[in-house]
């Protein structure tokens, strides 16, 4: 099949779902035409992929389906007469008249899980015009590993520095969970880059300043590849993931496909795979406006992180620690199947089987 897609490649989360759905389009046989937002970053091995669908925009199938991989607010723009499908990700439960007139005018909209559907159904979008494409991980990158290494416990938390990911909520936890003596290190990759130095120092200094700011790494720069976050994750013993609200999480499913124990509040679209099998789950009470007077001014809700949640989270921290100090830290194999199940490949077949 001929499809034209238009997305990012890069690094970030909307660039690494594109590069993917496009690579998985190549493997199962098809003809995707990629037209890039922005510039393309890719690792080496996607580079001959890469190059097969960028030069077919040259002579693109003017009638063949158009996919826009983008936000909400961005699904105007499409290639050729063929069907208009959006792929957003978004986050939050209601939309603004803007965003409902951008997903409204698609054929078609692909979205990661059934709480995005759902989303989308209750802010008036037709049901049948909605279809499911979960995300996948690149097993190739985020390869299981069963060994845990003595020493410190190691939390990872993984995306960039926002309200909406907890990271206000993750330093008092992690403060309140621990002391000088604990064999603890929290390593925060966290880089931002639509804050400018004087905003990211801010976020920085409020872990770094901390009473535990000497077990705190704080990871300013944007990992060149893929690979470099897996090399990192692999040195982790745990991913903890306190957000308020999620499209997905890229980070935190590659880090349950490598074994990794995982802390991460049970809404939103992770739900799609989260469970108390393979996750410690930071169970919510409500919902709250969002609003972090940056990104968010109250829009639409997300989860209420209040005292009982952040004592979940210290109280998750705590037994981890307790496990891996004492020995009996299991690998998360159950998260490793679970995460098995969701492959890129599936993605574009969704993709596909949705579009003959």
């Amino acid at each position: 099949m001929d499809i034209n897609v238009t997305a990012p490649v890069n690094t970030l989360g909307y660039g690494v779902v594109g590069m993917n759905v496009v690579a998985g389009l190549d493997r199962l046989g098809h003809a995707p035409a990629l037209f890039p937002l922005g510039e393309v970053e890719a690792p080496v091995e996607h580079h001959q992929m890469l190059e097969r669908a960028l030069g077919r925009r040259a002579l693109f199938n003017a009638r063949a389906p158009s996919l826009r991989v983008s936000i909400q607010s961005d699904l105007a723009h499409h290639v050729g007469r063929g069907p208009h499908c959006g792929l957003p990700i978004f986050e939050l439960n209601r939309f603004n008249e803007s965003e409902r007139n951008h997903l409204g005018a698609q054929d078609l909209l692909f979205v990661p899980s059934q709480w995005a559907r759902g989303v989308l159904v209750d802010n008036g979008i037709p049901a049948e015009r909605i279809r499911i494409a979960r995300f996948g991980v690149d097993p190739d990158v985020f390869r299981y590993s069963g060994a845990i290494a003595p020493g410190p416990t190691v939390f990872l938390n993984v995306g960039k520095w926002e309200v909406r990911k907890g990271h206000d909520v993750l330093a008092e936890a992690f403060n309140s969970a621990f002391t000088k003596r604990d064999d603890v290190r929290l390593v925060m990759l966290t880089p931002n880059p639509f804050y400018g130095a004087d905003e990211a120092r801010e976020w920085a200094d409020v872990y770094r300043s901390s009473e535990l700011g000497g077990k705190i790494e704080v990871i300013e720069e944007r990992l060149p590849s893929q690979h470099d976050v897996s090399a990192l994750m692999a040195r982790a013993d745990c991913g903890v993931f306190p957000f308020r609200a999620e499209g997905w999480n890229l980070d935190l499913a590659e880090m349950m496909a490598m074994g990794k124990n995982v802390i991460a509040t049970h809404y939103s679209a992770p739900t799609e795979y989260l469970t108390p099998q393979n996750a410690r789950l930071i169970t919510i009470d409500g919902l709250a406006d969002a609003n972090d007077a940056k990104w968010f001014h109250g829009q639409g809700q997300w989860a209420d992180l209040g005292d009982a949640q952040v004592e979940q989270l210290v109280a998750h921290l705590r037994e981890v620690h307790r496990l891996k100090q004492s020995g009996a830290l299991e690998p998360n194999t159950a998260g490793r199947d679970t995460m098995a199940g969701y492959t890129w490949d599936a993605t574009a077949r969704a993709i596909v089987d949705a579009l003959k």
